[in-house]
């Protein structure tokens, strides 16, 4: 159990001493080269479209999830109120819901069809609302804060696995036509 927690602390606690190279930086730097790719394959007529949407989508939410979480690491780091700063993970799981809503109405207006792509994204984006929206519920509703440590374990490792996996079949979404499928998009029925 130490070793998970010196690793959970060593690659995902946010700490005043920004480096430069992390993990969250290779996730941003994977999305946007998914998203220049899949702008050329698009415009060449290579990939439909309904995956440049799916892509442009996650690769939008991303950015302004990234940017509000900074604001709110800058607003606890300036003497802000760290109760309240914990209502991130509810507005974080709104603007997931939000994202699953704008996509689909994306779909419906321009592209008509539903890729594999598009219900491997809104199966993800629906457990990482799932996942924000627990430890909301944990911080805030039943105000647990140190005890039950693990479930900020397991947020943190399926948050990074979510955003790994959606760069993955970003980067690579000929991947949900192999069996590989299964190590990157649940297998619920769509």
């Amino acid at each position: 159990m130490q070793y998970l927690v010196d690793l959970y602390n060593e690659l995902l606690v946010a700490t005043a001493v920004h480096e430069v190279f992390s993990i969250q930086v290779i996730i941003a730097l994977c999305y946007t080269v998914a998203l220049i790719n899949s702008f050329y394959r698009a415009y060449k007529h290579k990939e439909h479209f309904s995956d440049f949407l799916s892509i442009a989508v996650v690769s939008s939410k991303y950015l302004i999830t990234s940017l509000l979480m900074e604001k709110v690491l800058l607003f606890i780091s300036d003497g802000g109120s760290g109760e309240f700063a914990q209502n991130i993970y509810l507005a974080l799981a709104a603007i997931n819901v939000l994202s699953m809503i704008v996509l689909y109405k994306l779909h419906t207006t321009f592209s008509y069809v539903f890729g594999e792509l598009f219900f491997c994204i809104m199966k993800l984006t629906l457990l990482l609302a799932l996942a924000h929206i627990i430890l909301w519920f944990k911080l805030v509703v039943l105000f647990i804060q140190a005890e039950h440590a693990y479930i900020h374990y397991i947020y943190s490792f399926v948050v990074l696995y979510i955003s790994i996996a959606l760069a993955v079949v970003m980067l690579f979404p000929g991947l949900l036509k192999t069996k590989l499928k299964f190590l990157v998009s649940p297998s619920w029925p769509h």
